[in-house]
């Protein structure tokens, strides 16, 4: 069941989405709705609105400044450190995601679940809940 909310974050309610139960997982693209595909089981997928994207007010930003809302996100919600799965703006995300600290992958043309099991079969990440 995908359940809607927000954070506020710097200033601006990040709007998001979140789905399922498990190991959290960040798909981010300029908003949620490039994500339309049905996500696989045994993960919570947080699903984000970038500032002035989708549902979140706010002023369109750099992206290295974008990766600090993804970030402080991740930390405000006790997520720990979560995989974050890329599209479209949230590619240009990537490396400055790494250099907070984040594990970001693209997902571009693919299924959130075709990545996934990429990685558990790559043994990235433990089918037991540890990412």
């Amino acid at each position: 069941m995908k359940r809607a909310g927000y954070l506020h974050l710097y200033g601006l309610n990040l709007v998001f989405d979140r789905v399922g139960k498990g190991p959290p997982v960040l798909l981010v693209a300029e908003e949620a709705s490039r994500w339309p595909e049905a996500l696989p089981e045994g993960y919570a997928f947080y699903l984000l609105d970038l500032p002035g994207y989708g549902r979140t007010e706010g002023p369109r930003m750099a992206p290295e400044e974008l990766a600090h809302f993804v970030a402080g996100f991740a930390v405000m919600m006790n997520l720990g450190a979560p995989w974050v799965l890329l599209r479209g703006l949230g590619l240009a995300l990537g490396p400055h995601l790494e250099a907070l600290g984040l594990r970001a992958l693209p997902a571009e043309g693919v299924e959130v679940a075709e990545v996934l099991s990429s990685k558990l079969s790559h043994g990235s990440i433990d089918p037991g809940g540890n990412l």
